[in-house]
């Protein structure tokens, strides 16, 4: 077993603590939807400066936590635990397109937080609120983990980027026994990443881009100017030329190295991921600190000099370049695997 790699053993007293872990996220979730609905202002900070920053670190180290946790998750595989899921299944070029289809979701709502979803808590809730509504409503009609969890969700193609190298395994808490719902098992596979997360044509072209330009996406996004004042139809122009534009730029050297050197696409996806997760949190955590901004997660501006914004950057990129590309050993998977059914 790879040194810094430990695997969580399963047991019914795992398994209830998940279950537990399920229903707090669910009510956490839904409290936070309701509170921006009713007090907007608090929703989005619950939202946007406290789940949303430690989410990109918890999908690096250990996505299967994630995936067992996830309030989403819960909300499209409840008709198949309560065997109200017509349970259908998808072949792989159905696969590849719900692939595609949640990396252009994310690319499309992404840009979006500085037009709407950072400032108005209401459309941010209705929005969530379709989400959820999709996710169950594909839960219903096909098999398990398919339809939403390794489909349609935009934050899957993410953790299929940052977590090629968790650091933890755990038990998967919602497949009691497997039932092939998705080739390749997004959970089971070791060293998983948006390209071999599928076989079909169509999912490995939207990985690909994806892994290619999310380092500029990312950039790109804290470089948008404040739209206050602008007119509707610039500051949505401008909310998607930078990251799309900046994203563009980092998708052809990928593209290159891909084509011309074989030998190392599995390390250029690991180095394209490290920096997109990286350049995250070098804009993002100074601001978590307090040290940057005005949405501090935990303000530590009376506590820490000045000078201490650069530690707050330098750190999460040194971790990260040895999470994903510069730490030995065999690369594992997210979640163990159940017996087939």
């Amino acid at each position: 077993m790879n040194t810094f790699v430990a695997e969580l053993p399963r047991s019914r007293g795992a398994r209830v603590a998940w279950q537990l872990l399920q229903a707090v996220l669910l009510a956490a979730g839904t409290t936070i939807v309701a509170l921006l609905i009713l007090l907007p202002k608090t929703g989005l900070y619950l939202l946007w400066d406290v789940l949303i920053p430690v989410a990109p670190l918890l999908l690096a180290v250990a996505p299967g936590v994630w995936r067992n946790i996830c309030p989403l998750a819960t909300f499209s595989l409840g008709p198949r635990q309560l065997r109200l899921s017509r349970a259908a299944r998808i072949n792989p070029a159905w696969q590849g397109w719900l692939l595609a289809g949640a990396v252009l979701l994310l690319l499309l709502i992404v840009p979006l937080r500085h037009v709407i979803l950072d400032h108005n808590g209401v459309v941010t809730g209705v929005v969530l609120l379709a989400v959820a509504a999709l996710a169950a409503g594909l839960g219903m009609v096909l098999d398990w983990k398919s339809a939403w969890c390794s489909g349609l969700c935009p934050v899957h193609p993410v953790e299929l980027l940052y977590g090629s190298r968790p650091l933890l395994t755990v038990d998967n808490s919602h497949c009691r026994t497997c039932t092939q719902c998705t080739s390749p098992c997004r959970d089971a596979r070791d060293a998983i990443d948006p390209v071999s997360a599928t076989r079909s044509g169509q999912g490995r072209a939207a990985g690909f881009l994806l892994a290619g330009c999310f380092p500029g996406f990312v950039w790109g996004w804290f470089q948008v100017p404040a739209v206050a004042g602008t007119p509707p139809g610039e500051a949505l122009a401008k909310a998607y030329a930078w990251p799309l534009g900046a994203g563009a730029i980092t998708l052809l050297p990928f593209a290159l190295l891909y084509a011309l050197a074989p030998g190392v696409r599995k390390k250029s996806l690991a180095v394209w991921a490290a920096a997109a997760i990286s350049i995250y949190y070098w804009f993002k955590l100074p601001v978590m600190l307090g040290l940057e901004g005005r949405h501090a997660l935990v303000d530590l501006s009376g506590w820490l000099p000045a000078w201490s914004i650069w530690p707050a950057r330098i750190v999460p990129l040194l971790f990260f370049a040895w999470l994903l590309v510069l730490r030995g050993g065999h690369a594992r998977h997210w979640a163990s695997r159940p017996a087939k059914a």
